[in-house]
Parts: structure tokens; sequence; C-alpha cells
């Protein structure tokens, strides 16, 4: 796999906190002070709130969606840099905590999803099919079906020193088989307080790194051994 040639699809910030009734007033405020990243207000029929905007030239979808007990970012087909995202981000996190008075993020879930090229253009599905899981081809032939997609799942649970979960999926890019579709959903149990004498955006950030970086580093490694 050539690590050179990884790029971001889309960027999701999940952070869950205790139940919570937000007052219309107060989304509509939220929606107000963040008038430059969303140009779009909604509500759903479980008195969600949606902010949204599309770039017209890259088609990259943002949206921030505020329910009663979490708030969720997203960037999607995205153009953004990891950075990007979050310098975006924080700045959205902390007008949101400023405007609804979130006291407590329970535990965040982080999404991040990349494609990458193969070396030598190979066909996603038989890298990961015959290299990476050594399938015998003369057993597939039971499934009596023509096989259009290949992919792994991995869960990596919390350790003792690591209050984390990874859940990582490895594919074929059915939209092109020469690339790879990587995705790592991470959750964060350890409970962030939002206190004046508290760095929370720095850990929120960390652990974004980190839900990135094992794909971009580990997961990326592990593939390179089997595509050189």
């Amino acid at each position: 796999m050539n690590k050179d040639s990884i790029s971001a699809v889309s960027f999701i910030i999940e952070l869950v906190n205790p139940p919570m009734r937000h007052e219309v007033q107060k989304t509509n405020k939220v929606f107000t002070e963040l008038g430059n990243v969303y140009t779009n207000c909604t509500r759903t029929s479980d008195n969600s709130t949606q902010l949204s905007s599309i770039d017209q030239n890259t088609r990259e979808l943002k949206t921030c969606t505020i329910k009663g007990d979490r708030v969720i970012i997203e960037n999607t087909f995205t153009s953004s840099t990891l950075d990007s995202f979050w310098r975006t981000s924080k700045y959205v996190i902390g007008e949101i905590i400023k405007s609804l008075q979130i006291p407590l993020f329970m535990f965040r879930q982080h999404t991040v999803r990349l494609t990458a090229a193969l070396m030598n253009s190979q066909d996603s599905r038989l890298f990961l099919g015959d290299n990476v899981c050594r399938l015998e081809n003369s057993k597939l032939t039971v499934l009596k079906r023509r096989l259009h997609g290949f992919g792994i799942r991995f869960v990596f649970p919390p350790q003792a020193n690591q209050q984390s979960e990874y859940t990582v999926r490895v594919e074929s890019l059915l939209q092109d088989i020469s690339r790879v579709f990587l995705e790592n959903q991470a959750r964060f149990f350890r409970p962030i307080q939002i206190r004046p004498n508290i760095d929370y955006m720095s850990q929120i950030q960390d652990e974004l790194t980190k839900t990135y970086s094992f794909l971009t580093d580990n997961i990326s490694d592990f593939l390179v051994q089997y595509n050189q």
C-alpha cells in the first residue's frame, strides 16, 4: 500500500453529554454565532437541530447536529486536512459549550475514513483476500456468487492504560478497486469535565489525532507488509 496516497473521505466528532433540554432560543443563538461556518439550520422530529453547509465547488458537506445528549460534527466528501477540520471543530465546540452550558462530555466517539492506493494498481479485493487473509479461491466457489467487495474488521478493546476502543474496517473500495477504504471508529470512555482550569479542547484534539494516526501509521504499516 502506498502511504503517500492516503486521502480523507470524512471526519466525525461525536461528543456525548448528560441529557439536556436545549431551548430553541439557545440553538438559534448557536446558528447565529456559527453563521460563518454553516448556512442552513433545520429542526428534526426528535427536536434535534442540524446546521449544515455545502461547498458548491468541492461538494464537501459540513454538518453539526445538536441533540439533547450529544453533539455531532461531520465533514463528508472532505477536501480538508485533519488540522483544518480540527480548527473549525474547535471553534464550533467552543460556541456550543458557551451557548448551551454543557458541563461534561461522558465519552467521545471519533470516526475517520480514508482511502489509499495499492502498489502497482493491484485489485484491492485480491490484495485483501489473497495477500492478507490467504483465502483459497477454490473454497470460495461454495458461495455461488461473484465477489464484488471484500473487507476485514478489527476490534481493539480498552486496556489498563488506554481507556479507548477502536473498531477498524479495511475494505476494497467499490468505486475504485485499486484503492482500499480505511475506517477507524474510536470511543474514548474517560469523562471530560468542562471547566476553566481544564484544557478539555486539547484532550479532544489528542483523541482525534490518535484515531487518525492509528490508520495512517499502525494499520497502514500492517498492510504495507503485504503490498511491497
